[in-house]
């Protein structure tokens, strides 16, 4: 893949439960699998920083992210990552682990989500953590004040609870206004949203992009992509864009 961009994926739930945030065990594995036998390697959130601001390559080379923090990532994803020699940052609502799951949008039961001592322990694993505000809130529809809660207050429970600062963000949902962004780049280095596209080098370093790993459950489109065949992710993109005008969504 050429060295001006870099797949930043993203993943919720490894599981069988279902919608559109969860993958399947086994396709898990096998896009894992697909990654490892094309010869790429994943990058910490540093490494990450250091490419897009021109200062190291990236060529052959991944950011995989996790989003909220399911119980699932620790039972499933991490040994299967661990096999492969791969790592990931994990965004998590730190309000929140420990229970289930009990945010706007959820239907039915809630997944459940890891509590701190097995953060801690994926910590010293060399797994990332990294903030998703402290309950899962929507942040473009806060006031200024919590808002700044939601954003720093993460930041200072993952500090404690994991003795390391975060430097990396992602908005629940991917919704973010410019007052946003403007207040996750006060105390964050980086940060991710949900808009379907490969990261590009020196672009705004607190709206990545990512590709949605759902979009990717079939074997001959992940490979092609890492192959360097952008079809079918144009493809994704161009649906994606007529849903989100069609419903104003986020996508």
């Amino acid at each position: 893949m050429a060295g001006d961009t870099c797949p930043v994926l993203t993943y919720h739930s490894i599981s069988d439960a279902g919608g559109p945030t969860s993958i399947p065990p086994a396709v898990f594995a096998m896009q894992m699998e697909v990654l490892a036998a094309s010869g790429y390697r994943s990058l910490r959130v540093a490494d990450f920083i250091d490419w897009h601001e021109g200062r190291a390559p990236a060529e052959r080379s991944v950011l995989i992210t996790f989003d909220d923090g399911f119980l699932d990532f620790a039972d499933v994803a991490a040994p299967v990552l661990k096999q492969h020699g791969f790592t990931a940052v994990v965004f998590v609502p730190t309000a929140k682990l420990g229970g289930d799951e009990n945010w706007a949008l959820v239907e039915g039961p809630g997944r459940p989500l890891m509590n701190w001592d097995q953060v801690r322990e994926l910590a010293g694993q060399g797994i990332e953590f990294g903030g998703h505000s402290r309950t899962h809130a929507n942040l473009a529809k806060l006031d200024d004040a919590a808002r700044e809660q939601e954003i720093a207050g993460c930041k200072v429970e993952l500090a404690k609870q994991v003795e390391a600062p975060a430097a990396s963000f992602a908005a629940p949902y991917g919704a973010v206004n410019p007052e946003t962004i403007s207040a996750i780049a006060r105390h964050y280095d980086v940060a991710f949203g949900t808009r379907l596209a490969m990261a590009r080098r020196g672009r705004d370093r607190h709206d990545i992009p990512r590709l949605d790993m759902h979009y990717f459950r079939e074997r001959r489109h992940w490979q092609a992509l890492l192959g360097g065949n952008t079809a079918y992710l144009r493809a994704r993109q161009g649906l994606r864009l007529v849903r989100e005008t069609l419903t104003g969504g986020h996508g």
